[in-house]
């Protein structure tokens, strides 16, 4: 019986000092898990602030001065605070304007020829980021600053081209701060690596032997480098195990510690997730900062607007004198460039109000078809001007659908105006009809499940409105990226940037689509055309009166 109860209190011990060791091993794992995401979102957040940058380059006739970077530094450096030097460069890698930031950081790149600096490798970093406009991470080195860290590059490509670029600094110090103040333990010590290359170390790592290492946990880099992050505890609950078996603790005693020090765990995990939500919240507060920078931007260029309008309209009056022949050009030409930069102001608005879920919806019973004329009528003129055919074809008896008018009405427009640009010659065709959500593409299937009512479930309709041109068309590579922002594809010269457009109508087009409950696919083939497809969903009383209409024959639009 001695002989059972001892085997099992050795049995107990064994259990006991393996639920410790393992307890230390999971902690550097699960620390090591937290530590990469931690950096991860380090580095996405100061990689969307240079991001932001971009948006200076956005109006190609407007040169980048040092008062709009200095501005929009100081508007990001509440949430990309560790950066120690912040750049712009022009197209040929000049730095024309940087920022500094602590005592010892002077004025060291303005001037200079980036692409040819050897320090941080960035020679290297600009020709890459040049070639693959994606952002790109330097290796650890030494900075301008005489400090260890590494650089971030982001390239300003606006349409296809490439503009300059924007980059910022950041110490290896920064790292571990960010993860120390997220509450890492004393006992364990953080390896960042970039390959074989030191990013960030704890100076407080021991190396005796006693110090074991976590499995190298990847981070995700906005650059797509390989990072690692290996996290190595200080096993101080030896003396435990150790105790454990030299005094033989009873069985229920070892078990209670075990079990004391998972409980621990667990809460310090909790404590821990929740810090984890807490950045995620931070980030996308940040997301809504730059939103709300948009939208301030915005505003603020309406007052110069609204006086060069004015002056134009002024001229054009002859308040200040009749025009001369040799005038008139120029006068209208500068009316056509401020209305060009007033539709791109109130574009930039109309994306920081849907981020910002500030969108107003006014929903109404829409007749289709005489919104269609109405539309096609508007855009006469255009179609006239490029020569091309535009037809209508929508059947009298199109159900009328639950939509806001003018939202539906902007996303035509703006559909309409890109198929005219994109249509050299040939003809341009708005079609209307009512399609079985068994025969609707796969995009809506979802949409349909989530909002139908209907008692009986082959009721359900949608109303497709099409665009349809015999243009250029689109490649099948770039159909996944025209809904992006700002994304152009084949824009054309730099110098047509009214013709150009800004990027955002598709972007706005298909946020608006969804904010009235539908969707926007599209077909194309190179050389045969396009197909955008305006898809709303029909009420469920418009779907049982056509279902009606239909068995009486009055219903020809449906499409079976």
């Amino acid at each position: 019986m001695l002989g059972v109860t001892s085997l099992f209190a050795l049995a107990g011990l064994f259990a006991g000092d393996r639920m410790l060791a393992a307890g230390a091993r999971n902690e550097a794992v699960t620390g090591a898990i937290e530590s990469a995401a931690l950096i991860e979102g380090f580095l996405r957040v100061h990689a969307q602030a240079l991001r932001a940058i971009r948006g200076l380059h956005m109006d190609t006739t407007r040169t980048l001065r040092g008062e709009d970077f200095h501005t929009l530094i100081d508007a990001m450096a509440e949430h990309a605070s560790s950066f120690r030097r912040v750049w712009v460069t022009d197209s040929a890698g000049v730095v024309r304007y940087e920022r500094s930031f602590g005592e010892q950081n002077a004025q060291l790149l303005t001037g200079l020829d980036i692409d040819t600096l050897s320090v941080l490798d960035m020679r290297y970093v600009m020709r890459k980021s040049r070639s693959t406009a994606r952002t790109q991470i330097s290796r650890p080195d030494m900075t301008p600053s005489h400090e260890h860290g590494f650089a971030i590059v982001e390239p300003i490509v606006v349409g296809e081209r490439f503009r300059g670029s924007a980059g910022g600094t950041i110490t290896s110090d920064a790292i571990l701060g960010t993860l120390h103040a997220r509450g890492a333990r004393a006992n364990l010590y953080h390896v960042v690596m970039s390959g074989a290359d030191t990013i960030a170390i704890d100076t407080g790592l021991r190396t005796d032997g006693r110090v074991r290492f976590s499995g190298a946990e990847e981070v995700r880099t906005p650059g797509a480098e390989s990072w690692h992050v290996r996290v190595a505890y200080d096993p101080a609950n030896d003396r435990i195990r150790a105790a454990l078996w030299i005094i033989g603790l009873p069985m229920l005693g070892a078990l209670f510690i075990a079990l004391v020090h998972e409980r621990r765990q667990g809460i310090r995990l909790g404590q821990r997730s929740a810090e984890l939500e807490r950045l995620s919240v931070e980030l996308l507060r940040a997301n809504r900062a730059k939103s709300e920078f948009l939208s301030s931007v915005s505003h603020e260029l309406r007052t110069p607007l609204n006086a060069i309008v004015g002056f134009v309209d002024l001229l054009r009056d002859g308040v200040y004198g009749d025009l001369t022949a040799k005038q008139s050009n120029p006068v209208d030409r500068i009316a056509s460039s401020a209305a060009h930069l007033w539709q791109l102001v109130d574009q930039v608005l109309d994306i920081a109000r849907m981020a910002a879920g500030r969108l107003d919806l006014n929903r109404e019973l829409i007749d289709i078809r005489t919104l269609l004329l109405t539309v096609a009528t508007e855009i006469e003129p255009l179609i006239s001007k490029q020569s091309l055919s535009l037809s209508v074809a929508a059947g009298a008896s199109l159900p009328r659908v639950s939509s806001d008018p003018t939202h539906l009405r902007q996303i035509l427009i703006n559909l309409l105006g890109n198929a005219i640009k994109c249509t050299p010659s040939g003809s341009i065709t708005l079609h209307a009809r009512v399609v079985k959500a068994s025969h609707a593409p796969r995009e809506l299937e979802e949409l349909a499940d989530g909002q139908s009512q209907a008692p009986v479930p082959t009721l359900r309709r949608w109303l497709a409105v099409q665009v349809i041109d015999t243009g250029v068309g689109i490649a099948e590579k770039d159909i996944v990226r025209i809904f992006d922002e700002f994304e152009q594809v084949d824009a054309g010269p730099r110098t047509d940037s009214m013709r150009r457009g800004t990027g955002l109508g598709l972007a706005i087009s298909r946020r608006l689509a969804r904010a009235l409950g539908g969707e926007i696919t599209v077909e194309s083939e190179l050389g045969k055309g396009s197909t955008f497809s305006i898809w709303l969903p029909l009420e469920v009383v418009d779907s049982i009166s056509l279902a009606g209409a239909q068995e009486k024959g009055e219903a020809a639009a449906i499409t079976q």
